[in-house]
């Protein structure tokens, strides 16, 4: 089970809408690398997921692309910003 700390939550409140890696660069005072190893933690254990608007959802994505991924909360996620 992931511990969902303030960085994940800088992470999970940038992720209302559909943003890329390079979107919530802009938006969290984060590194480069602590993001995407929040993204890539939040997506594995189901706290966002993948989007999509042309193409069928994966249920995975490649490492080296995630920069062009976009990723957007799923229920599991908004429940945990509400519980503030």
């Amino acid at each position: 089970m992931l511990e969902i700390g303030e960085d994940e939550l800088l992470v999970l409140n940038t992720l209302l809408h559909p943003e890329s890696i390079e979107q919530i660069m802009d938006e969290v005072p984060l590194s480069e690398p602590v993001i995407i190893d929040i993204v890539r933690q939040l997506f594995h254990f189901g706290y966002i997921k993948l989007y999509s608007e042309t193409r069928p959802i994966p249920l995975s994505f490649d490492v080296d692309q995630i920069k062009v991924t976009c990723f957007q909360l799923t229920a599991k996620g908004l429940a945990e910003i509400n519980k503030i």
